[in-house]
């Protein structure tokens, strides 16, 4: 049987989008993904089962360097990440570290609700990874701090002081789905205060709340 060229050739490690490793410099790599977030049971009565539908751009710097961009949206909320990471790759291995800054914003006009959101988050990360022919493991680590939080309700404005929201783990699966375009699933743990899909039911205490979140995406 003649092998497949494509097959022979292929290398995760040139077309991933999520791997901390190093690339050459002047690339732009994006990605699209959906994350089912299950709520709290303390924060609504309610089940909110909506995805959230975003999408995610690198583009590639010297020395390691790369600038990331995501915007994932529910409608009614919205969440912009941007800033710089640096990776290091040892064989297989890969390991990086990340810094972003986050604005999310919500409004809800229904529902009885005449209410805005804004806030502001520092949201610094470490990633580790290895790679295989045609898969690869990331395992990432994130911490949110909200640095500013205003909520408008019939035109008041209630400011929050800045405070820790919390933590969340990832485990993500990279595989190649076909040609040089990959399919990622991933199992993230939030350790939270609050999560911008249930803004509307904003908690009123200083509990965190494990909020289990699925990703699936899409990178080309």
């Amino acid at each position: 049987m003649k092998k497949d060229s494509g097959n022979d050739s292929f290398d995760i490690k040139n077309s991933s989008f999520l791997l901390p490793q190093p690339l050459p410099k002047g690339k732009y790599y994006q990605s699209l993904f959906l994350a089912y977030v299950v709520v709290p049971k303390d924060w609504t009565t309610e089940t909110v089962t909506a995805p959230m539908f975003g999408y995610a751009g690198k583009y590639t710097l010297p020395y390691g360097f790369n600038l990331q961009a995501s915007l994932a949206t529910l409608i009614i909320s919205y969440r912009l990440n941007f800033g710089p990471f640096w990776n290091y790759s040892v064989d297989n291995f890969h390991f990086g570290a990340g810094y972003q800054v986050a604005f999310n914003y919500g409004i809800l006009n229904h529902f009885g609700y005449t209410t805005n959101l804004t806030i502001w988050e520092q949201q610094p990360s470490l990633s580790v990874g290895y790679s295989f022919k045609e898969m690869a493991v990331i395992l990432r680590g994130d911490m949110y701090l909200t640095s500013s939080l205003h909520e408008t309700q019939a035109g008041y404005t209630i400011a929050y002081p800045s405070f820790l929201n919390g933590y969340s783990v990832t485990g993500t699966l990279e595989q190649r789905l076909w040609k040089n375009h990959l399919m990622s699933f991933g199992v993230k743990m939030n350790y939270l205060k609050y999560h911008l899909i249930a803004w509307p039911a904003f908690p009123v205490n200083q509990y965190r709340y494990w909020v289990p979140e699925f990703d699936l995406g899409l990178s080309f």
